[in-house]
């Protein structure tokens, strides 16, 4: 039983480093991307980009690139 336990946890853990292999080597990266918010105050506000916060903030960041702001 020991030894079948003991298989099964060593394949589980080559499966999981085959996958992050493939991922990265596919591009992927582990996290999302982040959006800071830096205030007059010197405060920093820094949101998730995949939340809603941090999407509208992502998108008015883009219009302002594409306008030359």
């Amino acid at each position: 039983m020991k030894k079948l336990l003991r298989r099964l946890f060593v394949l589980g853990a080559l499966a999981g480093a085959g996958y992050a292999a493939w991922s990265y080597l596919q591009g992927q990266s582990p996290g999302k991307e982040n959006v800071q918010i830096v205030f007059d105050d010197g405060s920093v506000r820094a949101l998730a980009s995949n939340t809603t916060e941090g999407q509208e903030f992502t998108d008015i960041a883009r219009k302002l690139i594409e306008t030359g702001l």
